[in-house]
């Protein structure tokens, strides 16, 4: 098959762009980029020097020739592309945040004026692990965002105690700097970050809507209060998510390990780390348990270019093609 990344010049498609070249269904690999078309491809992903000579092109919509078109773009850029691309009958994952949220209005509040929304209905969540058979159906799939791909699936095995729980949750998130993207900025400077641990956005962040909108799903009425933080690596998100509920009934670890049984890139582990998960299209997740305050704590751990973007985007297209879900994603975890 046929691969094309659109907008593949940023840390996510460089991701992309390495893993669709160890991909063994994957026949053929281009990139655009506005910025560097007409550049070597290893100009800017140094790491695919001597593993790729393809150059970046301009993208233009009536000579895309792929299977899948993965679309890495900024917020508000793939919806101009996507609605034309999915009339072709060609396979779209958005890597945005355009498709991810269903409800316009609500869509609309966190990010700009959407301009296809009939699409939004259209458009099936990507998060394998809970909506595989939706995945393999559909023609656009909206990969998650990083941090709700570490909440979400840390919270989801909860909507068992959905009646009986405080559905007041709390998702506090530390994520390595490549999640801000590649375009250098003050607050991103070595001298800012090094040594630091810097909250932000810590209310109304636009990630906190997406996971109310996807849990609600499972659990009616729930609602999230997150913060973010910057720590002072290149890559990873630990998210912590605090839930009151008197879960002294059940072994938890026991029973997120039923939920997740058979799962490939899900692990419960006694003690999540970024570390154990750096590279790989692994999510980690450790459950405990404080009965003198009713409190469960649910650790997670993902790489944020990988599980929680491009690995996850190889996924959903592994899905969509009919292959086995694990192709092209089979490396494991770094360590040290």
């Amino acid at each position: 098959m046929k691969a094309l990344v659109v907008g593949g010049s940023g840390y996510t498609g460089g991701e992309l762009l390495r893993l669709l070249l160890n991909h063994p269904k994957v026949s053929e690999v281009g990139a655009t980029s506005r910025k560097h078309s007409g550049r070597y491809v290893w100009e800017v992903h140094q790491n695919l020097r001597g593993a790729y000579d393809g150059k970046f092109s301009e993208y233009k919509e009536g000579k895309v020739d792929a299977d899948v078109v993965f679309l890495a773009l900024p917020h508000g850029q793939s919806m101009e592309h996507a609605p034309r691309l999915v009339e072709k009958g060609v396979k779209v994952v958005d890597l945005s945040a355009d498709y991810r949220i269903g409800d316009v209005e609500l869509f609309e509040k966190s990010y700009v004026k959407h301009k296809s929304p009939e699409l939004l209905e259209r458009a099936v969540y990507g998060l394998p692990e809970l909506f595989r058979d939706d995945i393999r159906k559909a023609d656009l799939v909206a990969n998650p965002g990083c941090y709700p791909t570490a909440a979400i699936l840390s919270i989801a095995p909860l909507q068992k105690f959905k009646d009986s729980m405080d559905l007041r949750v709390i998702v506090d998130s530390k994520s390595g700097t490549s999640g801000a993207g590649a375009t250098p900025t003050e607050s991103l400077h070595h001298c800012e970050v090094a040594g630091n641990l810097k909250p932000y956005k810590v209310t109304g962040h636009r990630h906190q809507p997406e996971m109310e909108h996807i849990l609600r799903r499972m659990m009616p009425g729930l609602s999230v209060s997150f913060t973010p933080t910057l720590m002072p690596v290149v890559r990873g998100i630990l998210s912590n998510t605090h839930v009151f509920c008197d879960f002294d009934v059940v072994d938890l670890a026991e029973h997120f390990g039923d939920f997740y049984k058979g799962e490939r890139f899900i692990r419960i582990v006694e003690t999540a780390t970024t570390k154990n998960v750096l590279c790989s299209n692994y999510c980690d997740i450790s459950v405990h348990y404080d009965n003198e305050k009713d409190r469960g704590l649910f650790i997670s751990a993902i790489d944020n270019l990988v599980k929680g973007a491009a690995g996850q985007a190889v996924q959903n297209m592994n899905l969509v093609m009919g292959y086995q879900e694990d192709e092209g994603l089979a490396e494991l975890p770094y360590h040290p």
